[in-house]
């Protein structure tokens, strides 16, 4: 019975990640589609006042600039590998205690941690 149960859960799963993935591509192919027809029209206009050379290097600059800013937010920052702690040494004086934080870097802290809460409550319900 309790597998049965798991079975029909994994199925559903399987059913709403296919889905999803289904959508995801037909927009991205849309969206690709849509791109095409407005670089299109961007060609002829460009083309028309400036002339087919100017608007093919005002369209590769602009395709290359925007793969440049797609590369640079896609890349996953490095992990930065912490020190590992030391065992603190009953001769060492006391540390100083931390200094005042910024309002901002609070309010920033916060949202993200709310932002990362969300997710895992998200990701349960799943």
């Amino acid at each position: 019975m309790m597998l049965q149960a798991v079975m029909s859960a994994a199925k559903e799963q399987a059913r709403q990640t296919a889905r999803s993935a289904a959508l995801t591509v037909a927009g991205g192919v849309l969206c690709l589609v849509g791109l095409g027809f407005l670089t299109s029209a961007l060609w002829i206009v460009l083309a028309t006042e400036y002339g087919a050379l100017i608007a093919a290097l005002l369209l590769g600059g602009l395709y290359l600039i925007l793969g440049g800013a797609v590369l640079a937010f896609g890349r996953e920052p490095q992990s930065r590998v912490r020190p590992e702690a030391r065992p603190v040494m009953p001769q060492e004086p006391p540390a100083a205690p931390p200094r005042p934080s910024d309002p901002w870097l609070d309010l920033a802290e916060g949202f993200a941690r709310g932002l990362q809460a969300g997710r895992e409550i998200r990701r349960d319900r799943r």
